[in-house]
C-alpha cells in the first residue's frame, strides 16, 4: 500500500467508520461494535487496491459478514460449553462409576439376547438416529411392521429378563451383523 492509499483509507476510516459503527450497533451488542467495526477495516485495509470506491457499501457488506462469522462463533461456543456442561453433569465420582458400568453391562446384555430383528430394530431408532419410517426403508419392511417389532423390543426390555437367559447370552458378542 502506497503513501496516497494510506490517506485515502484513512478517509475512509474517519468519513465511514461511524456509519459502519452505526449499522453494527444495530446487530450486534454494545461491547462487540468496536471489535466488529475493527475487523471490517481490517478486511479493508487487507484488500485496499479491490475495494470499490466509494467503499461505503463494500464496508457495510463485510461487515454483515463479520457480524454472521461472529454470531456462528459465539453459537460454536456456547455449544461447546452446553455440551462440556453436559459432559460435568455426567461424569460421576469412582463408586458411581462401577454402578454405570453395570448398569450399562445390563442393558447391552438385555439388548443381545432380544432376537436379531428386534434389536436390529432399537439400534436403527436410537444408535442410528432413524426415523421409524426411514428405518423401515432401510429393512426394505413396510413402516407399520417396523413399528410392531420396535414395540416388541421395547416391550422386551421392559420385562425382568431371567438370570439364566441373560447368562447364555452374556458371552455373545454385539457385531455390525448382529452374529458372534
Amino acid at each position: 500500500m502506497n503513501l496516497s492509499d494510506e490517506v485515502e483509507f484513512g478517509h475512509a476510516w474517519d468519513r465511514d467508520g461511524p456509519r459502519v459503527a452505526a449499522y453494527v450497533r444495530r446487530h450486534v451488542p454494545a461491547d462487540d461494535v468496536q471489535d466488529v467495526v475493527a475487523e471490517t477495516f481490517l478486511h479493508a485495509w487487507r484488500r485496499w487496491d479491490a475495494v470499490p470506491r466509494p467503499p461505503i457499501a463494500w464496508l457495510i457488506g463485510t461487515a454483515r459478514k463479520v457480524i454472521g462469522n461472529s454470531r456462528r462463533a459465539r453459537r460454536r461456543r456456547l455449544a461447546l460449553h452446553d455440551r462440556l456442561a453436559l459432559l460435568g453433569s455426567a461424569a460421576r465420582s469412582g463408586e458411581d462409576a462401577g454402578i454405570v458400568a453395570t448398569e450399562r453391562m445390563a442393558a447391552l446384555q438385555a439388548l443381545a439376547a432380544l432376537p436379531d430383528r428386534q434389536r436390529e430394530a432399537l439400534l436403527l431408532l436410537a444408535w442410528d438416529g432413524l426415523t421409524p419410517d426411514e428405518a423401515a426403508t432401510a429393512l426394505g419392511i413396510k413402516p407399520g411392521t417396523f413399528r410392531v417389532r420396535a414395540h416388541r423390543a421395547r416391550a422386551a426390555l421392559d420385562l425382568p429378563h431371567p438370570p439364566h437367559r441373560i447368562a447364555a447370552v452374556a458371552t455373545r458378542p454385539l457385531t455390525e451383523g448382529g452374529t458372534p
